[in-house]
């Protein structure tokens, strides 16, 4: 939900501090280059998201699909990544977008950042790249600081399953064959079913509960169900409705431009369909004291925010959907990216390397310019620590 430019942007960004930062490793070097032109970032997300939506127009035709590279190619451009640069992004494998954080108090710096957490960077450096000659696959993650130590990802030995289906969404959906393929998929079969734990349409204080004071601590949380904008079109006049009778909750899912926030239909006490905001529902899901290694959003519009500031309250990684995707094709992503995730070699990479497979397992007609994201709460270019020791050298950086 992009918002209109305030006037002031150039304030909101202190000097020689970019909004984002693209990085790469070429060669032995990190190369970093940041975003020079801010102002630019909040036409850019309304257009691209625009243009995402519309994928069903153009993703079948080869002829405006180059246009769609071309143009990307000079939207990039226009954000300071010279054409230059791109033609060396196209040689590397592994491409990471890092969003600075920044004062939430800032209205002008909050638009920017929230404009560069909606933009579909996955798509623009990959359509970008292969304009420029690109013909291999390549690993595109985002990153947010939080300041976890930065270690190999071992496969989880817990996982939470988060489904909810309140009150009038009962009848409309159900969680069978998604249930049974995150289980095969971390090998929670047969008499071996302890991995995975199901929680079923929780109310937000019972889901609160569960990721603090049980003894388990949950390597991996999966959630699934209606998004706060699905909902909206499932039940009718729900948002009317419950401006008109319970104004103090429309308050809390309004944003300050009036705007609905992102987030997640669950119920609390006598309330059986509970809108719950991103930032309320991302610090249910966060134990400080064992913050999840992964967490998956089966939730439309889940990418931009939700799982931004899952990774900001210390969840290691977290995987979203910048907008919509057909519902089995979801259920197929997170199915191979749980599969790969299990199965890996002590490889530091292991979380974004089975998000790279899980998107090339997929169907190439259904998910072409659908925007599913992975952020990071360390760099994909530091060195992971095994055991207490460094596992690797950090590569040198240079911009």
């Amino acid at each position: 939900m992009a918002t209109q430019s305030s006037g002031n942007t150039q304030s909101a960004v202190t000097p020689n501090k970019p909004v984002v930062t693209i990085r790469a490793l070429d060669g032995n070097l990190v190369v970093e280059t940041p975003i020079t032109r801010p102002e630019r970032l909040q036409r850019l997300a309304q257009e691209w998201m625009y243009v995402l939506r519309v994928r069903s127009r153009w993703a079948s035709d080869p002829d405006l699909r180059k246009s769609i590279g071309a143009r990307a190619l000079k939207d990039l451009e226009g954000v300071g990544i010279s054409r230059d640069r791109l033609q060396r992004l196209a040689t590397v494998d592994r491409i990471e977008v890092e969003l600075h954080d920044w004062v939430r108090d800032d209205t002008a710096a909050t638009q920017v950042h929230e404009a560069a957490s909606e933009i579909p960077w996955e798509y623009l450096l990959s359509a970008g790249t292969r304009c420029e000659g690109r013909f291999h696959p390549l690993l595109i993650s985002r990153l947010f600081r939080n300041g976890m130590s930065a270690v190999v990802p071992h496969p989880p030995t817990s996982v939470l399953f988060v489904e909810s289906a309140p009150g009038r969404l009962q009848e409309l959906y159900e969680f069978d064959s998604e249930e049974e393929r995150i289980g095969a998929a971390v090998g929670d079969i047969g008499k071996q079913k302890k991995l995975m734990e199901i929680l079923a349409t929780p109310q937000l204080s019972e889901l609160w509960n569960k990721i603090r004071t049980t003894k388990k601590s949950w390597e991996a949380i999966h959630v699934t169900g209606v998004d706060t904008h699905q909902t909206a079109r499932f039940i009718d006049n729900f948002y009317k409705d419950l401006e008109s009778n319970k104004p103090s909750i429309f308050k809390e899912i309004i944003n300050a431009s009036g705007r609905l926030c992102d987030g997640m239909l669950l119920r609390e006490g006598g309330e059986s369909e509970r809108p719950v905001c991103y930032g309320d529902l991302a610090d249910t899901l966060v134990n400080p004291k064992a913050p999840p290694r992964v967490v998956t959003l089966n939730l439309y519009y889940s990418g931009a925010r939700l799982a931004r500031e899952l990774v900001k309250l210390g969840a290691h990684s977290a995987l979203g959907f910048l907008d919509e995707i057909d519902d089995e094709l979801a259920e197929l992503f997170f199915q191979a990216f749980y599969w790969q995730w299990c199965r890996p070699e002590n490889d530091p990479l292991a979380v974004p390397r089975a998000f790279l497979q899980a998107w090339h397992k997929m169907p190439s007609d259904g998910l072409h310019g659908t925007s599913i994201v992975i952020w990071m709460g360390r760099s994909i270019f530091d060195p992971p620590t095994v055991s207490g020791k460094s596992a690797g050298r950090a590569p040198q950086q240079r911009r």
